[in-house]
């Protein structure tokens, strides 16, 4: 089955597909929506597909948590107000009663692209190491001089100068 069938698939006010995937099940857009508010908070990916031309939203989880069921399909299909459930040809659509559950979807999506472009958008500056005063002693007092080379030297002064210019960056000061 193709991403653009899934797609299509997805967009059935009348039911919720979990498309099985290899050692996962996946729903795409409006069944992903579905799933997270009603089943269970899951991550939502995004990517964009180019034989559709468009962002696809989806989720994935392991069919072993229907296996052990910790995912019962009869809790699901509880949980999401179907009528029932089948299996066909290894994915799982379930019928609902409810043909509004899916008609927020265009804000459900604008608003998950939005946590995922601020996710990227995080400073990593937040996750270095910010050098000090002591980390600049301690590279000095550490720094062999004695076998060293006039370029080690030079490549040493110039990593000192790049140090000192963090701290006046983050501290506004030496």
């Amino acid at each position: 089955m193709t991403i653009a069938e899934k797609i299509e698939y997805a967009t059935d006010k009348k039911i919720v597909t979990f498309f099985k995937e290899g050692l996962f099940y996946k729903c795409y857009n409006e069944d992903a929506m579905v799933f997270v508010q009603k089943i269970k908070e899951y991550k939502v990916s995004s990517k964009f597909i180019k034989s559709i031309g468009a962002e696809v939203l989806s989720l994935g989880f392991p069919v072993s948590e229907v296996e052990k069921g910790n995912l019962s399909m009869a809790n699901v299909s509880e949980k999401i107000g179907a009528k029932a459930f089948e299996e066909n040809e290894g994915n799982i659509v379930f019928s609902l009663t409810d043909i509004n559950i899916k008609k927020d979807y265009a804000t459900w999506k604008k608003s998950k692209q939005e946590e995922i472009i601020e996710t990227v958008k995080e400073p990593t500056i937040l996750y270095q190491h910010q050098p000090t005063m002591v980390d600049i002693v301690s590279m000095i007092k550490n720094f062999d001089l004695a076998n060293s080379t006039p370029m080690q030297g030079l490549s040493f002064i110039q990593q000192l100068k790049l140090e000192a210019q963090k701290i006046e960056e983050y501290n506004g000061n030496i």
